[in-house]
C-alpha cells in the first residue's frame, strides 16, 4: 500500500477575509458596474456622467447573465488580499490568486454546503464572461474593454479526483486599479 499523496502546496497564502482589512476599488463603488438583481440580467447597463467624460457599458453573455453585486464580493476578497501583499512590501504581487473554494466561501460568508459551491461556480462564470467597456483609466478618447476575471479554474487531485485548489486570475484592469492606481477604499469590517 502506498502512502497518500501530500496535498498540493499553494504558490501563495491567501489569508481569510476576517484577517484582512476590507478593500474595494473606488471606481466600482462609484459607478454602475454590476447588476443589482439576483435573477439573471441580460439587458446592458449604460452609464455616462453628466459631463460626458465617464462612460460605462456592461454587457452579459446570455448563457451566464451579468455579474451581480454579490459576485463582486469575490473581487473585494481579491482586492483585500492584494492590498495586504502591497502593505507587506511584497514586490511580486500576482494577478493569479490560489485558495480553496471552501476558504473563499467562508471568507465572503457564503454557504459552504453544496448549493454554495454551485453558486460560487456561477459567480465566477459571470465575472469571467461579463464584458465592461469604460473610459475610466483609458487612454484619452478610447474605452477599455475587459472582463472582471481573465480566467478561473479548479485544480483536482489526480488520484482522489477531489478539488484541491481554486485559481482566479484577475483582469489587468482590476489588477492595475488595485496595485498601480491604488484606487482602493477601506470598507467597514461588518460588510461581510
Amino acid at each position: 500500500m502506498t502512502a497518500p499523496k501530500p496535498r498540493a502546496q499553494f504558490d501563495l497564502f491567501i489569508p481569510l477575509m476576517r484577517d484582512l482589512p476590507l478593500k474595494d476599488q473606488r471606481e466600482t463603488m462609484e459607478r454602475p458596474f454590476f447588476s443589482l438583481q439576483k435573477r439573471k440580467r441580460l439587458k446592458p447597463i449604460e452609464y455616462q456622467s453628466a459631463d460626458g467624460e465617464v462612460r460605462v457599458k456592461v454587457e452579459a453573455v446570455p448563457a451566464y447573465g451579468m455579474a451581480t453585486i454579490w459576485d463582486g464580493d469575490i473581487l473585494i476578497w481579491a482586492a483585500s488580499a492584494l492590498n495586504r501583499f502591497r502593505a507587506e512590501g511584497r514586490n511580486d504581487i500576482p494577478r493569479e490568486l490560489k485558495t480553496t473554494a471552501y476558504d473563499l466561501l467562508r471568507s465572503i460568508q457564503r454557504d459552504t454546503g453544496g448549493k454554495g459551491y454551485v453558486e460560487l461556480k456561477a459567480a465566477l462564470d459571470r465575472l469571467a464572461t461579463t464584458t465592461i467597456f469604460t473610459s475610466i483609466r483609458a487612454k484619452r478618447g478610447r474605452d477599455s474593454r475587459f472582463s472582471w476575471l481573465d480566467e478561473w479554474s479548479v485544480e483536482v487531485d489526480p488520484i482522489t479526483e477531489k478539488p484541491i485548489a481554486l485559481k482566479i486570475v484577475l483582469s489587468n484592469w482590476v489588477y492595475e486599479g488595485i496595485i498601480n492606481e491604488k484606487s482602493v477604499l477601506t470598507m467597514h469590517p461588518d460588510y461581510f
